[in-house]
């Protein structure tokens, strides 16, 4: 052989003698568990306030650890975040031109308003983990891809009213759709989707051990805690002219009525009411993990002293 092919060799074989004992001291991990906390809006808002609610997901994860302390976590989720904007005693006015081309100022309050949003979404956590004892720390980027994502925007106890700067007239009643003195309005609909969304995931759990480990596997109770934070912006389709109530024509004889925009996509006045928004979620989880036996892992050492 030549010189190559023996400093080739001797490489490989260098390489074997390391990864060998990694791997035969190593532990694998499986993990099936829930997630369930609160999610809200990290966003920069105009108006209107970010109201916190609800997150809840399906894990299916594997960790693998070397004979140190580090090691590596991934899995695959599925993730539902609620989130909401609310507002009391919510006040704006606009002008506008109508069917008979006449300049008119809408004026309107509502007493509460409140819009939901519901994402769902698979994700991939790719981790570093560290394990000390039966306490592990895992943090690492989360590939996300959203699937569905929609709103749902009510408001109660609204009063508009039409004003006419030319003839100094204002109107309450003259459209029975348009202007009325009190009226509730309920709307919904779908969001633009990003391709992937780019998060940081973190957790911290404790593994308590169970009574039904065999020879062959190890099974534990994992509780702990999570926290998540979204570096990808939810895309917005601004208008700059669009209200959250605006009056529009119809084609069924009446000449306006009453159209409820997403507090995402609105204005105040030209003043975006929200301009920048991603998610977060913090809460707890609870798992269901097992790992084969395998006498040469640190956690079969730790499994024989309990």
């Amino acid at each position: 052989m030549d010189r190559k092919t023996i400093c080739a060799l001797r490489k490989i074989c260098c390489i074997w003698f390391l990864f060998v004992p990694l791997m035969v001291m190593a532990q694998h991990s499986f993990e099936i568990g829930v997630r369930g906390g609160v999610a809200a809006w990290s966003s920069q808002t105009h108006y209107v306030s970010a109201l916190p609610h609800m997150h809840a997901g399906l894990e299916i994860a594997y960790s693998y650890h070397s004979p140190q302390v580090i090691g590596f976590r991934t899995a695959i989720t599925l993730d539902r975040h609620q989130t909401a904007f609310g507002k009391k005693n919510y006040i704006d006015t606009y002008q506008t031109i109508d069917v008979d081309n006449q300049l008119m100022q809408i004026d309107y309050s509502i007493g509460n308003l409140k819009e939901t949003y519901a994402f769902w979404s698979v994700g991939v956590p790719v981790q570093l983990s560290f394990t000390w004892e039966q306490f592990n720390f895992s943090v690492g980027p989360k590939f996300v891809f959203p699937f569905s994502a929609t709103w749902h925007e009510t408001v109660n106890h609204a009063a508009l009213s039409v004003y006419y700067p030319d003839y100094d007239n204002r109107v309450y009643e003259s459209y029975p759709l348009a202007a009325s003195q009190d009226f509730e309005m309920e709307e919904k609909g779908s969001l633009a989707l990003s391709k992937i969304q780019y998060w940081l995931a973190t957790e911290l759990t404790y593994d308590l051990p169970l009574n039904t480990y065999t020879r062959n596997m190890h099974s534990f109770l994992t509780l702990g805690i999570y926290a998540d934070y979204c570096f990808s912006a939810q895309p917005i389709e601004h208008n700059d002219v669009e209200s959250l109530i605006m009056l529009t024509d119809t084609r069924d004889g009446m000449p306006l009525h009453r159209v409820l925009s997403p507090v995402l996509t609105s204005s105040h006045q030209q003043t975006h009411l929200v301009s920048h928004a991603s998610l977060f979620d913090v809460g707890i989880k609870i798992a269901y993990t097992f790992s084969p036996y395998n006498p040469f892992s640190r956690s079969a050492r730790k499994c024989h002293c309990r």
